[in-house]
């Protein structure tokens, strides 16, 4: 029976939109972000190694900012900035749901080795979850389908598997096939 490979990161990451420097003007960095259409940034340096990530929310910030701080400097990204999460290129999409859950972050870097290599959103989970069941709805449709129980487990060890892998109607069709 094909088995379904699990994505991972690198599947669905797309290219980073827009990035900042930490030296970047935090009025710049909010007009970039406008201007972008996007909900965050990430925080690079000049060989691309991830030093953060500047979101919306950390942008509000910015108000209380400049109204409570009197600063002799400019304020600046570095000021406002996050660490980031970071997303692996081949990490599974259940390590990178659980990446989600823990952090407020829209969009999340994928890094290797430090350096950016793109970013993941939540939309972009999304999808490949939706592709992901419905590749594995797919499998089990032509497996259930299949002639003269062909695809019935024919020992203890294939109905362990057949078990953890699909839902309990459809265990007991395949069972029951053909009887």
């Amino acid at each position: 029976m094909p088995t379904t490979r699990i994505p991972t990161a690198r599947d669905w990451m797309t290219p980073v939109r827009l990035t900042l420097t930490p030296d970047l003007d935090i009025v710049e960095a909010i007009e970039r972000l406008i201007d972008r259409e996007v909900t965050a940034a990430m925080v690079v340096d000049e060989h691309d190694k991830l030093l953060g990530i500047l979101t919306d929310k950390d942008c509000l910030r910015v108000l209380s900012h400049a109204i409570y701080e009197n600063q002799e400097h400019p304020a600046t990204v570095k000021d406002f900035m996050s660490p980031a999460t970071i997303i692996e290129p081949e990490m599974d999409f259940f390590r990178v749901v659980e990446q989600f859950l823990r952090c407020h972050f829209p969009t999340l870097p994928v890094v290797k080795d430090g350096v950016l290599m793109g970013r993941i959103s939540r939309k972009d989970v999304l999808q490949g979850i939706q592709r992901f069941l419905t590749t594995k709805a797919e499998e089990l449709r032509k497996m259930l389908q299949q002639p003269d129980g062909a695809g019935r487990p024919s020992s203890i060890e294939e109905m362990q598997k057949a078990a953890a892998e699909h839902d309990p109607e459809a265990l007991a069709r395949r069972f029951t096939q053909n009887r």
